[in-house]
């Protein structure tokens, strides 16, 4: 697992700790950017199916990638299927 990933790992771990041992304002915010961050994958999920699609394997298996990685699981997918042309 590459820096990149485990940076995302990092934000859903701070996200559910904030929410958990916090309350108030702090918890709100974990809440919101927790939930942002799902939605921006699954949008990403959405736009970039394609290129998961050609990449081959199980979609479900993209999903969940997608869903916690983002563009850290599709971009080298997409940049692997440029340089092959």
């Amino acid at each position: 697992m590459n820096n990149s990933k485990r940076s995302v790992w990092i934000l859903y771990i701070g996200c559910v700790l904030a929410m958990v041992f916090f309350s108030g304002g702090l918890a709100t915010a974990a809440r919101w950017a927790l939930g942002l961050v799902l939605a921006a994958h699954f949008v990403e999920f959405i736009v970039k199916r394609e290129v998961m699609s050609k990449a081959g394997g199980s979609m479900a298996h993209h999903f969940v990638q997608t869903m916690i990685y983002g563009l850290f699981h599709w971009k080298p997918l997409e940049e692997e299927q440029n340089a092959e042309g």
